[in-house]
């Protein structure tokens, strides 16, 4: 019988790392997002890789616009 494979998972951490980022940014998207829910003990994000390549655009498209949004608000 075949043993099921196991599904590597990536933590916050490495996303985040991944991402250029820090895990506290990522955070912070992850729950400004509709798109990601925590799941697990300690509500903890399960990611796998091929996750990657769509959070990265949706990331930085976040990050943009976040940062115009500070920039506004510091013109006023």
């Amino acid at each position: 019988m075949a043993t099921p494979k196991k599904i590597e998972t990536l933590t916050t951490r490495e996303v985040a790392e991944a991402l250029s980022t820090t895990p506290r940014e990522l955070r912070m998207f992850l729950r400004a997002s509709k798109d990601y829910e925590a799941c697990g003990a300690g509500s903890r994000y399960v990611f796998v890789a091929s996750d990657l390549t769509q959070m990265k655009t949706r990331f930085m498209t976040w990050a943009k616009e976040r940062a115009a949004k500070a920039a506004e608000a510091d013109a006023k």
